[in-house]
């Protein structure tokens, strides 16, 4: 009996050895993983907006790279590391883990960020890249419903700005204009009031359009939508 335990531990060993330097072999093979991580600034955004300020051609951005083997975050400080925005060398050194940089060239458009490792590792030449969208400034009407038709007297509508190279909406100019009129200042320029005349039919239609622009650095965006009137009984 004896003899049989010792035999059937040695079959097992035998077995389980070889799966356990194979998993060993495959976690030393596998591939690290190269995370870099992006945020522009001098990119407005409004209150409540949710998703990510997108860069326009003014914004500063500022990029910074991890590598993790097996999960865990690996020490960079004696890597020699180089950054490449769009094929060009825009900085590097030992340790580089983080850079600061201005867009290429005009939006729209999209930029190519770079990161070289060479030698990581004792081996290769280690290269991960990520697209970075550049987006022009946006100016939206914002209209209370979807579908264009509005009701009630006055009509309100808000003028919002995405994108521009300011850290103050308050410093961006808005010009509306109804029918192809120019409408007069308001206390409000971001929010457009249009008082009806008694007699507009229902089912009038109004052409808004809006024009923001940031008047220290000469941009500028537009945008127009048609309004359906339906006078309430």
């Amino acid at each position: 009996m004896a003899f049989k335990t010792k035999l059937l531990l040695s079959v097992l060993t035998m077995a389980i050895l070889p799966e356990l330097f194979l998993l060993n072999a495959r976690a030393q093979s596998t591939p690290p993983q190269v995370v870099v991580t992006w945020q522009a600034y001098g990119s407005y955004i409004p209150p409540g907006y949710i998703g990510k300020a997108l860069p326009n051609q003014r914004s500063e951005i500022v990029a910074s790279l991890e590598v993790l083997s097996n999960g865990k975050p690996v020490d960079l400080s004696g890597q020699t590391i180089y950054w490449y925005q769009n094929e060009t060398l825009i900085g590097g050194g030992t340790g580089k883990q983080r850079i600061i940089f201005y867009p290429f060239g005009s939006a729209p458009a999209f930029l190519t960020l770079e990161v070289q490792l060479p030698g990581y590792n004792n081996e290769s030449l280690l290269i991960h890249d990520v697209q970075i969208p550049l987006i022009s400034p946006k100016a939206v009407i914002e209209a209370p419903h979807p579908s264009g038709q509005l009701s009630g007297d006055p009509i309100v509508l808000q003028g919002t700005p995405y994108f521009f190279y300011t850290s103050n909406a308050g410093m961006l100019s808005y010009s509306w204009s109804v029918n192809g009129e120019t409408s007069a200042a308001a206390e409000n320029p971001e929010t457009l009031q249009i008082n009806l005349d008694p007699s507009t039919p229902s089912g009038s239609s109004l052409a808004v359009s809006l024009t923001i622009t940031d008047t220290q650095n000469s941009m500028a965006s537009n945008d127009s939508t048609n309004i359906v009137y339906v006078k309430q009984l």
